[in-house]
């Protein structure tokens, strides 16, 4: 960690990570492009990347980062100034170079330092800069100019009188025993004062002045601040500052280093003549060399004197280890960064600003239940009144009646003194209608609320799919020199949205999918144009949006899957018996199990078979399915489906006993009743048969261990699996589809096989969420055990 930064400040370095992995990836991605043909703004593109991580490197202390990264900045300087061709060559050099850095930035992540050498590599890149080794100037001008030395400065008092001066001048400028101390300090290196003016639109505007300060320690030493070192610390914005800096650069390499894009908008350097004495004549004028929108002046106004800051002591070993942990825990939550659209943002404030409001609505309903509750005690009790002393008159009614009382008026006379009873409770009860009508209507309101509460803050987790297709093309690239193929990366759908967490654990399984393409898929160029083929073969990575599902599909214009060389493979492996038939889509499936592989050859690419049954495992984890289209000298595409996100997903809620299982939704094909006597045994395996077709059997009670009453009439089978993988789980009932909270399992739960996670139902039972693939691998076992005893009971 740096040791002018809080040591306790891991914002900033979560902000470094994320933004140099940024850069690293705008570097290669333009890198990508810029060898596919010369693109100015490309150039620029790059310059800007490499540039700002520099810069940014050296404002954390990353030193070794910073130095490397300016030597691969000066490479594409050289580009962009037309000193430097964009050859082959060159980019492999490049390339070499970004993937040093990814290196240094992982161990930095990771809390160390990089410790590879990289001389050689930077004596490479240092080769291609004209000047520095083996490139040489792009014209005669400017070869003249770099073998032209440079014009020794005016003496003093002479035609020009254009002495450098100490800034200021002779009224206001250092003193001498300012000068005298900035000449020690400095070491016989020439003394610049740059004055660099700051944005103030820049997000971290504060630290500018730091930036700069660390921008320039790597070139030279900075022997002065004005306003002083410690003031730069305070977190407020700074229009300019000045520093005096010796170096044994040049004031135009100076002022190209202190140009930082969002950080400076422009310097002025103006050297500073240590040895000039103050006397009685006027102060000559300093040639000054600015940047950005400042052109030629005259010396700023003079600056206050201010005291040399001090060199800081060397780190402890204690301070370097605590630093590398800070690091290192930074490192690791930059990977948690989520960068989301304000107006997703803006979009979910309103809704829980209705949400408020909403709240307010029923703490007015829960009020006026609260007081139609009093109006309700206040009527019963005057019921409760009226009824006891109509009871009480009763007894005299019924006397006067047996003395020749008509009974009609003594109907009468009860209707009169009691006719109020039957409407005593109207006032209650067209309170309580009006206040249930609202109840209800704010219950609907809630509950639109919280589905587009759900929807927006699942699209906040949503990120496009670019951040794992935008790394592809560089592995095609390098596939394809290790090949020796040439094959066209064709990207589509990379603007589809996707779960950050699903996106993280996408990567390996596309990898190895695009690997497949490139090894197995496209022929080499001479066979595909014996074959009538361009000799640039194609790969395609397409995502697409499908309902709640997204749909990736991997393909390739190559030779197709060899379905007769599977098979045998299969049969070696003893996988199938030699005498079964399978269908091309089952032959299909082989190829996903472990350590399967049709290549005859090992090499660092492909042939060890463990590159599909990790896309396979993958994707199933994550609630998917992959499939495999092939047409033999066509190609092949591999079509992967997953959930658009992990955190909620529908569920098919079974009662196995006592309990109550979600079983995704996406995993379900149907459900069927049917009779105990439909039911066989295959080998100890039970089966059923549906329209024809025979399914396995897994019975979850007893996979579970849990006590039911055995059904007598019908059971419920749940069918899951896809088209060419079916199971049937046998439940006690359905309950029904209900929206699944998936909350992970902890401790001594994680390795229960069959379990994916579990959910809270809205009466607050638990309830677990069944992994579909690890059932169907579990029945897939079994099926083939059974297999196994078969053949050695025949042999």
């Amino acid at each position: 960690m740096s040791d002018y930064l809080d040591p306790n400040n891991e914002e900033l370095l979560k902000d470094y990570f994320s933004e140099a992995q940024q850069n690293v990836d705008t570097l290669e991605q333009n890198m990508l492009e810029l060898e596919k043909g010369f693109n100015k703004d490309t150039v620029d593109e790059i310059f800007r990347a490499a540039h700002t991580l520099k810069s940014s490197s050296a404002t954390v202390e990353f030193m070794e980062i910073n130095k490397f990264a300016h030597t691969v900045e000066d490479v594409f300087d050289a580009i962009r100034s037309d000193q430097l061709a964009v050859t082959e060559d060159v980019m492999d050099v490049l390339f070499q170079g970004i993937d040093t850095i990814k290196a240094m930035l992982e161990q930095r992540m990771n809390g160390a330092v990089y410790q590879e050498d990289t001389k050689a590599l930077e004596a490479s890149m240092e080769a291609l800069i004209p000047g520095k080794g083996g490139a040489q100037p792009a014209s005669p001008k400017a070869a003249a100019a770099k073998s032209t030395p440079p014009a020794p400065p005016p003496q003093a008092g002479g035609a020009s009188n254009a002495s450098p001066l100490p800034v200021g001048g002779a009224g206001g400028g250092l003193s001498p025993e300012e000068m005298a101390e900035l000449k020690s300090s400095a070491g016989g290196k020439p003394v610049f004062k740059v004055t660099v003016k700051f944005d103030e639109a820049s997000p971290m505007n504060s630290v500018g002045p730091i930036q700069l300060y660390s921008q320039l320690k790597g070139d030279g030493t900075v022997l002065k601040t004005n306003p002083d070192f410690e003031a730069l610390y305070e977190d407020v914005f700074r229009p300019s500052v000045d520093y005096y800096f010796a170096t044994t650069k040049d004031a135009e390499y100076i002022k190209k280093s202190v140009v930082i894009p969002d950080v400076s908008l422009s310097a002025e350097v103006s050297p500073v003549n240590l040895d000039w004495q103050h006397e009685g004549t006027a102060a000559p004028t300093a040639p000054v060399v600015s940047t950005g929108s400042t052109t030629g002046k005259a010396a700023p106004a003079p600056q206050a004197p201010v005291a040399a800051t001090p060199a800081k002591p060397a780190p402890s070993p204690a301070a370097k280890s605590a630093a590398a942990a800070e690091a290192a825990k930074a490192g690791k939550e930059a990977s948690s960064i989520l960068r989301v659209d304000s107006r997703r943002i803006d979009d979910l404030l309103n809704l829980v600003s209705e949400t408020v409001i909403t709240k307010a609505t029923f703490n007015q309903i829960s009020m006026q239940f609260n007081n139609l509750q009093s109006v309700l005690r206040n009527d019963d009790s005057l019921f409760r009144e009226r009824i006891k002393s109509l009871l009480d008159e009763l007894p005299d009614m019924l006397e006067a009646i047996q003395k020749g009382k008509n009974v009609k008026d003594i109907r009468k006379q009860i209707a009169e003194n009691y006719a109020d009873l039957f409407n005593m409770f109207d006032n209650f009860s067209s309170g309580y209608k009006e206040n249930l009508g609202k109840f209800r209507a704010t219950s609907q309101n809630l509950g639109r609320l919280t589905g587009e509460l759900q929807e927006k803050v699942m699209r906040i987790r949503m990120v496009p799919i670019s951040q794992i297709f935008s790394r592809f093309p560089r592995m095609v690239r390098d596939l394809c020199k290790q090949t020796g193929k040439k094959v066209n990366l064709v990207i589509e759908g990379e603007e589809t949205e996707l779960d950050k967490s699903v996106i993280e654990d996408l990567q390996d399984p596309l990898m190895h999918s695009i690997r497949n393409a490139v090894d197995h898929g496209v022929e080499s160029p001479e066979e595909r144009v014996a074959a009538g083929k361009p000799e640039t073969g194609m790969v395609l990575l397409k995502a697409s949006n499908e309902g709640n599902m997204i749909i990736i599909e991997v393909g390739d214009d190559g030779a197709g899957i060899d379905v007769q060389a599977v098979k045998d493979k299969a049969v070696q492996k003893g996988l199938i018996s030699p005498n079964k038939i399978i269908t091309d889509q089952e032959a299909y499936q082989l190829i996903f199990d472990p350590g399967f592989s049709t290549s005859k050859t090992i090499t660092s690419i492909s042939g060890r078979g463990v590159g599909l049954d990790v896309v396979k495992r993958s994707i199933e984890k994550l609630n998917g399915t992959v499939t495999v289209q092939s047409q033999h000298g066509k190609g092949t595409t591999f079509v992967i489906k997953l959930p658009l996100t992990l955190a909620i997903i529908q569920g098919l809620l079974v009662r196995v006993g006592p309990e109550i299982y979600s079983i995704p939704i996406t995993s379900v094909i149907e459900s069927v009743r049917i009779k105990p006597e439909d039911i066989q045994k295959i080998d100890n395996y039970e089966v059923f048969n549906i329209r024809n077709e025979v399914i396995s059997l897994l019975r979850l009670n007893r996979l579970f261990g849990i006590k039911t009453e055995e059904q007598t009439d019908y059971h419920f089978i749940v069918v899951v699996g896809t088209e060419e993988k079916k199971m049937g789980f046998m439940v006690d009932s359905l309950i029904g589809e209900e929206d699944v909270v998936i909350k992970p399992l902890r401790d001594q739960y994680t390795n229960s096989p069959g379990i994916a996670g579990a959910s809270i139902l809205g009466d607050g039972s638990v309830s677990l969420i069944i992994d579909v693939s690890q059932l169907l691998d579990l029945g897939l076992r079994k099926e083939q055990e059974q297999q196994r005893i078969r053949e050695a009971t025949i042999r």
